[in-house]
């Protein structure tokens, strides 16, 4: 049994290593350990939760880390040689001041986690300072009129309260004053985020620049220095007034790209420029030496005496389906009988369900159960897998006959997108008739009223 030792560090023994560190021996001491082969002697090191919790593991003087099982028949003698371990250099936040002044919201994700050299493990900052410790470059830029953890989160477990939470965040700075914002986020699901935001306050004053970082600081080819280096400029410098995030071009350090909020997706698991503009412009480029470079002359110019339109109703009930062969339509039923009230379909294509199988396999068509989820005043919105490219209802037989069912057909929006907005439209009316017009109008830049084919790849 595996039981997690209760200190800052978060570390993970057995119950028999425990019941040792609780016989006055504590993280950070000096011991000396003797086995029937060795003598082994170094301080002790907090567990982590991929080592062996039945080890103890001491480093050494050389540098180097070693691990012991505990044994009954093994001697631990306690020196008075102690120290107290720290996860990070404390950060000296010398600000100039008469520069722009920012905010920078925490919420968590890679780009928050640093090496612990002593240890060999990597740690979450618990605060944002920690993060600006070998970024002293931004003090000379900006000034930071606030740094708030808003919370420590991967980013696959923050939901819907999470970004009401930014959301409202966001309001307060600007009506504080602050003359732009810089949100740290992890990468996984920073798409969801942006377009949230994007939906939940609206009408800003300035920038937000979300960034985050796709590979850890311990790593040669850590991108969240310029990653958020960028992001703050952006905040201060930047001319428009949008919800955008701010991430590496190409694999190189040289530039980063400026991605509208409601338009963007990771394409990648690792690569530093796996965020990608899809079917549109990104707003600008922002070179390694701060030079801001907007591409689109279409952008909302900052307006400091704006008001933000604050509006953070969501209703969580809403799903996202991806169609593929073979999938099971009576799926629709079940997401009726759990209460949802939206559906977004991932189909292929222009927005294909499998619709006339053959005869004898009619199981397969989903055609009546999406006339069946549209009865029970279940909205159904159709997007494509393909990524790039728009739906269209008409082209095929198929297509037409989900759209006399009833299903509404999305345009060039983004599946994630979609998703996040039905919530948000959702959770301002239930009325269809206004739900169907708000999902297909376009609101914060969701939808391209024509296809830009430079905004592919």
């Amino acid at each position: 049994m595996t039981t997690t030792l209760k200190n800052e560090f978060g570390n993970y023994a057995s119950e028999i290593v425990e019941f040792f560190l609780k016989q006055g021996i504590a993280v950070g001491d000096f011991l000396v350990v003797e086995t029937k082969n060795a003598i082994v002697k170094g301080h002790l090191l907090p567990q982590t939760e991929m080592g062996n919790p039945n080890a103890i593991v001491l480093k050494q003087k050389n540098g180097y880390n070693v691990g012991i099982t505990y044994s009954t028949d093994i001697k631990i003698t306690k020196t008075g040689e102690s120290f107290q371990l720290e996860k990070f250099p404390a950060a000296k936040l010398d600000q100039q001041k008469n520069l722009p002044n920012i905010s920078l919201l925490a919420t968590g994700g890679t780009i928050a986690s640093r090496i612990d050299y002593f240890t060999g493990g990597v740690y979450m900052a618990s605060k944002p300072e920690e993060v600006f410790a070998s970024l002293p470059e931004l003090f000379d830029e900006v000034e930071f009129k606030t740094i708030t953890p808003l919370f420590q989160m991967a980013s696959e477990d923050i939901g819907y309260k999470q970004w009401q939470h930014i959301a409202e965040e966001v309001a307060k700075e600007f009506e504080e004053g602050t003359q732009g914002i810089v949100i740290m986020h992890g990468t996984d699901m920073m798409g969801y985020t942006s377009a949230a935001l994007s939906f939940m306050v609206q009408n800003l004053p300035a920038p937000v620049a979300m960034t985050g970082g796709q590979r850890s600081s311990d790593r040669g080819s850590f991108d969240g220095a310029l990653n958020l280096i960028s992001a703050a400029r952006v905040a201060a410098n930047a001319n428009f007034s949008h919800i955008a995030v701010v991430m590496h071009e190409s694999t190189h350090d040289n530039n980063c790209l400026i991605s509208p909020g409601t338009r963007v997706r990771k394409m990648h698991t690792s690569r530093r420029d796996a965020f990608k503009t899809i079917g549109d412009i990104p707003y600008g480029r922002i070179s390694e030496l701060g030079e801001i470079t907007l591409l689109r002359d279409d952008l909302r110019p900052r307006q400091p005496k704006a008001e933000p339109v604050l509006n953070t109703k969501y209703d969580p009930k809403v799903a996202l389906i991806k169609i593929y062969p073979g999938s099971d339509p009576d799926i629709l039923q079940w997401y009726i009988d759990k209460g949802t009230k939206g559906i977004i379909i991932e189909g292929t294509g222009l927005g294909h369900t499998p619709t006339f199988p053959p005869e004898d396999e009619q199981n397969r068509s989903w055609l009546e159960p999406i006339k069946r989820a549209i009865e029970q005043e279940v909205f159904i919105g159709m997007t494509s897998q393909c990524i790039y490219g728009r739906t269209h209802p008409f082209v095929y037989r198929a297509l037409r006959a989900n759209y006399r069912a009833g299903v509404t057909y999305l345009e060039d929006m983004l599946a994630e997108t979609a998703l996040v907005k039905l919530g948000w439209v959702l959770g301002n009316t239930q009325n269809m008739n206004e739900i169907k017009e708000k999902m297909t109008r376009n609101l914060v830049g969701e939808i391209t009223t024509r296809t830009n084919y430079g905004g592919y790849m």
